[in-house]
This record gives C-alpha cells, sequence and structure tokens, in this order.
C-alpha cells in the first residue's frame, strides 16, 4: 500500500461531484432506532457522516460516537462541540461519546483489546430492535481506519447488526476507481443539515490547516468538500468465507488464473525461483482451483494443498486426480493446520492469501508456518502489490510482518510493479 499524505489530494472537489457514477447511486433512506458510530480519531465521524447525525438528532434517534484511539482532552472537548453543533445531546447522562483510548496509529497491534472494546459496546443492554452500527471504510487509506472497520465488521455481523461504513480519506486520497460504486448510498442532505455539518467542523480547531495552525492535517479543500460535497456510506464487503465460495461456486476459474497473463507469469516466476529441484513435503495455503498446484506437484513428493473453499478444494482435486503425491483438503487456517506435530514439511507456499489476514490472524499462521519447517526448510510467499477494500493488510506489508516475526533469512526475493516474491529459508 502507497503511504497516504493528508495534504495532497489526489483528485479534486469538483472532479468528485461531476461523475457520472453518480446517477446510479441509490439514496440512503433507511431509519433506524439508534445510532452507534465507531471513529478512529475525533473528527472521522463527522467528516464522514456528519450529516447523518445531524439528521439522526432531528428524528430524535439516540447515537453514540466510540473514539477508538487516545487522544488528549482538547480534542475531546472539540468532538463534544461538533456534536452538540450536529444536534446531539452532550450531557454525561446521554454519554454520547465513549473513549476506548488505544494507541494512535497502532490499532492493528492491539486487535485483541479492539474486539473485546467493540464486543462490550455491542453487547451492551439496548432497547433498540433496529440499530445501525458505522465504522471507517475498510479501503480508507488510513491502517486505523482499516483495522477499526474490520473488527466493526465481523463483531456486528456475528451479532446480527446492521452495518455500514463511510470513506473518510477516499475523498483525499483515493480514485473514482477506487470506489465500490454497486455498494454506495447517498445520504442526501438538506440545506439545515449541511449548515449543521459545516459548523462541526469548524469545532476541530487542532485539526485544521490554517496560517495560525499550520500543523493541522485538514486541509482547506478537502474540509469543504466533507461539508458542501455528497455524503455516503457503503455496504461492507462481502464475508471473505463466502465470497471465495460463492466466486468458486458461480465459476469455475474465478480470477482466470489458467488464462491471465498476470497468473501465467507469477507462476512461472513462481516455479524458477524454488532454489531447490526438489523437495520432498510441501504445503500450499491457499491453493484455489490447483494451477500453482498443479505446477508445485512436478517439484515435490508429497504435496497437501489446503484451501477454505469447498467449491475449490473439489475444483483443485479434480485437477490432481492424477497425482497421487498431491492431497487436497478443506481447511481453515490458522484454526486448523495440515501438517502434524510430528511430521516436518520441507517448504510452505503462500500465494495471495495474506492480505485477507488480520495481524494477530497473520502472525498465528507465521508461527505455524516456522514450527512445521524441518532444517533448512523454505517459504515461498508471494502476494499482488495492489490494493482493495478487503484486504486486512497489503502484500507488502505482510512480508515485511513474516520476515519480522520468523527472523528466516531470504534466500530469493523478487520484486517488480505487479507482484512481490520472497523465498525465506
Amino acid at each position: 500500500m502507497v503511504s497516504f499524505d493528508p495534504r495532497t489530494a489526489v483528485t479534486a472537489p469538483e472532479a468528485w461531484e461531476a461523475l457520472e457514477q453518480w446517477s446510479g447511486v441509490p439514496a440512503f433512506d433507511e431509519q433506524p432506532d439508534e445510532l452507534i458510530v465507531f471513529s478512529a480519531h475525533p473528527d472521522d465521524e463527522t467528516l464522514g457522516v456528519g450529516g447523518l447525525l445531524a439528521r439522526a438528532a432531528g428524528a430524535g434517534i439516540p447515537a453514540r460516537v466510540v473514539v477508538a484511539a487516545a487522544c488528549d482532552d482538547g480534542r475531546l472537548d472539540e468532538l463534544d462541540a461538533a456534536l452538540a453543533s450536529l444536534g446531539l445531546p452532550t450531557t454525561p447522562a446521554a454519554q454520547p461519546v465513549v473513549p476506548l483510548g488505544l494507541p494512535d496509529g497502532a490499532l492493528k497491534h492491539h486487535t485483541a483489546d479492539l474486539r473485546a472494546a467493540i464486543a462490550e459496546i455491542l453487547d451492551a443492554p439496548s432497547e433498540a430492535r433496529n440499530r445501525l452500527v458505522l465504522a471507517p471504510w475498510t479501503g480508507d487509506r488510513h491502517g486505523d481506519h482499516r483495522t477499526l472497520g474490520r473488527e466493526v465488521v465481523a463483531a456486528a455481523r456475528e451479532r446480527g447488526l446492521r452495518i455500514l461504513l463511510y470513506p473518510v480519506w477516499l475523498w483525499q486520497w483515493g480514485t473514482p476507481a477506487d470506489v465500490p460504486w454497486r455498494r454506495v448510498r447517498e445520504v442526501v442532505l438538506d440545506a439545515g443539515g449541511r449548515s449543521s455539518k459545516r459548523t462541526a467542523l469548524a469545532a476541530f480547531a487542532s485539526q485544521l490547516r490554517t496560517s495560525q495552525n499550520p500543523g493541522g492535517v485538514l486541509e482547506p479543500g478537502f474540509v469543504a468538500r466533507a461539508a458542501d460535497g455528497r455524503e455516503v456510506v457503503i455496504e461492507p464487503p462481502e464475508p471473505a468465507d463466502q465470497h471465495f465460495e460463492r466466486m468458486h461456486h458461480e465459476r469455475d476459474d474465478p480470477w482466470r488464473v489458467r488464462t491471465r497473463w498476470y497468473e501465467r507469469r507469477r507462476r512461472a516466476v513462481l516455479a524458477a525461483s524454488l532454489p531447490r529441484e526438489r523437495y520432498g513435503r510441501a504445503v500450499e495455503l491457499g491453493c484455489s482451483i490447483g494451477e500453482t498446484t498443479l505446477v508445485l506437484a512436478d517439484r515435490c513428493d508429497e504435496l497437501i494443498a489446503v484451501d477454505g473453499s469447498g467449491s475449490a478444494v473439489e475444483a483443485a482435486a479434480e485437477r490432481l486426480r492424477d497425482r497421487p503425491n498431491v492431497v487436497v483438503e478443506r481447511m481453515r487456517v490458522p484454526q486448523e493446520w495440515p501438517v502434524a506435530a510430528d511430521h516436518g514439511t520441507d517448504l510452505v507456499i503462500v500465494s495471495e492469501l495474506a492480505y485477507y489476514l488480520a495481524e494477530d490472524e497473520w502472525d498465528a499462521v507465521i508461527d505455524r508456518i516456522v514450527g512445521s519447517l524441518v532444517p533448512g526448510g523454505e517459504v515461498l510467499l508471494c502476494h499482488w502489490t495492489g490494493d482493495s477494500d478487503d484486504f486486512a493488510q497489503s502484500g507488502e506489508a505482510a512480508h515485511d510482518r513474516f520476515r519480522e516475526r520468523s527472523r528466516l533469512r531470504p534466500a530469493v526475493v523478487h520484486r517488480d510493479e505487479e507482484f512481490v516474491l520472497e523465498v525465506l529459508r
């Protein structure tokens, strides 16, 4: 993932408003009984859905704002002032703001504490039958936004709660191609709602970039677009396991791995990067329909290929039916693992998989892999360098974390504009 710069606008505000895609975006017209808005930092909620909060306040709908990252009392005071401008009651009895106090800029390193706090908020008794949960969009460029959004989505779904996401930095650092248009809904604001949002945004004086406050991260154009531009919510991506199962069930080659040049080239580079001509036992995590498995089968005495999708496993098993040295199993890692404690493996392949694992899940997979390797064993990692709003981390970040945690040494490194591949020993 490319690092984000709060002062650089990739797409101008007027360019956003002129897009023809808006003609196909439906209005958000739901009427919940209660709003629970998760915010990574004070001001995210106002930038993203300040108009929706004002609309809820006008309709008498109770709302709470849960701020994940720690901040000083001054920023919380600014948030109280902003919420008051939006019409929300800010008395202690109303408890409109719930600060979690987790480390700013490092939520991904504190997912256990974050999950526990989210669960406590969502499990609190409520008389509302139709609660709506809002969280930062998982495609936003800020790591805290992505982590918080992903964890709130998972927790809300576990409890059967309605969950929607709101973008913040998309408007500053994104392009129209980044927007999942089919999942976007527009919060249509009247003049009063826009006025309230504009006033609320002005409350965050410590964050506004002005001549008196040159260190502020909120550029005037960015804030003006938030006040006067379109406000949207986004349906979260389909859960990964359901998404992959549906894709494999509906199409025999959902990613066109057999025909796309990217995929064929990646497999060729992968095979050429393996330092040894032959391996004893190997494990492939996330085998999909078995195209890479077929290449690996020629280089291994025994190959165990696993995937979480039943349809993918069925297709891969059919593809490899004439290879007696290959076993294909349905398995969800890291909860399940293909290598028994008393059996080691010479090679583990992780390709196009790590993006979908949160940091603690990836850490667990790394530990499992390292614990499975025989002396001199190797790990091949290969991941696309692009980005998607259903990624828990980028491919580059996953590789960095693997090297840091495993302490294995690189034997082969290939990096180009499309993917990164490493063999670690």
